[in-house]
């Protein structure tokens, strides 16, 4: 077999540099073969990636260079395959021992109870992430471990515990359209103890959409059937795909308004977590919100004071608009 080698010295003691290199080592899927010396099976993709990782290297003021070798000798090669094998399985053990703790606790929710929605989204997000360690350690499997197939199969009994497609149906279709002279003088329910996009939504409702809307918090199992519904389990105004409830409605009122389009960025960043807009004004506005609730525990209060923070920081973008014509 073909193989190749890198060899490389780091001559910086900076920590996060060395950990930098290791972790674009793992990425490509490389395995120590002995000190400082990292092994892969040899093609035209893979010389290319070593070579890349040498340019890497030299960038952090180290040492770096590149081998080929066809071993001829099978006891060799059966050490550097043995090599590969452990390595994707312990990397493939690490995803099953998540996914059994996962699916464990999946299981339990279903027998005790419906699980909420936000648990639910906890358990599709959890099961994404495994499907993603999973496809990051099969696309470097360049041998094809058997034990893979053990993983691929539990995660695909997580899937289905998690009914996916109903999942998908549930909290993924995208948001329908709306009039808004259809939803006047309206009760709206939602989970107490508001935070982030409940807050917003509500303030989104009486700025925008029912001005002399009524609110009503209450645990999710006793919120009342005559209300509508926003951010809870099942709710037509709720997360639909990547979007919050706060971008659901301003997509199901057709609400087209840059300065709302910019709340709706912070909005995003602080409940879903992932940064997507990488607003600065997000950890601010979180910060201030959890303080509210916090100190006023009141949703109806938080509703009034918070509406007030976003009024001001509605004009402020409004103004900012207004400036940069």
């Amino acid at each position: 077999m073909k193989w190749l080698f890198l060899i490389y010295h780091l001559q910086t003691q900076n920590s996060s540099e060395r950990v930098r290199v290791w972790r674009l080592v793992k990425k490509i899927g490389a395995v120590l073969y002995r000190n400082s010396v990292y092994v892969l099976p040899y093609s035209e993709e893979r010389l290319e990636d070593f070579q890349w990782l040498c340019q890497q290297i030299k960038d952090s003021k180290g040492e770096a260079s590149i081998f080929v070798s066809e071993s001829r000798d099978e006891t060799e090669n059966q050490i550097l395959l043995s090599l590969f094998e452990r390595s994707r399985e312990e990397e493939y053990s690490a995803v099953l021992r998540s996914a059994e703790e996962l699916l464990e606790r999946i299981r339990i929710e279903k027998e005790k109870q419906k699980p909420s929605e936000l648990l639910l989204k906890k358990f599709i997000r959890e099961a994404k992430q495994l499907d993603d360690s999973f496809n990051e350690v099969e696309r470097v499997d360049f041998f094809s471990v058997p034990f893979a197939n053990e993983v691929r199969t539990l995660l695909e009994l997580i899937r289905n515990h998690l009914s996916f497609t109903e999942m998908k149906q549930k909290f993924l279709a995208p948001a329908k359209n709306y009039s808004r002279k259809a939803f006047r003088r309206k009760v709206w329910a939602t989970r107490e103890h508001i935070h982030i996009d409940r807050l917003c939504s509500a303030w989104l409702i009486l700025r925008f959409i029912d001005p002399q809307a009524k609110f009503l918090f209450a645990p999710e199992s006793k919120l009342p059937k005559g209300a509508i519904p926003y951010d809870t389990f099942g709710a037509e105004f709720s997360h639909h795909g990547d979007d919050c409830t706060f971008e659901t409605l301003l997509k199901s009122f057709q609400l087209k308004d840059k300065s709302l389009a910019a709340i709706a960025e912070i909005v995003h960043d602080i409940d879903m977590k992932d940064n997507k807009f990488g607003r600065p004004e997000s950890e601010g506005l979180n910060a201030v919100v959890r303080a509210l609730s916090a100190f006023l525990k009141d949703d109806h209060k938080v509703v009034e004071i918070g509406s007030t923070i976003l009024d001001a920081l509605y004009a402020y973008f409004s103004t900012a608009k207004q400036k940069r014509k």
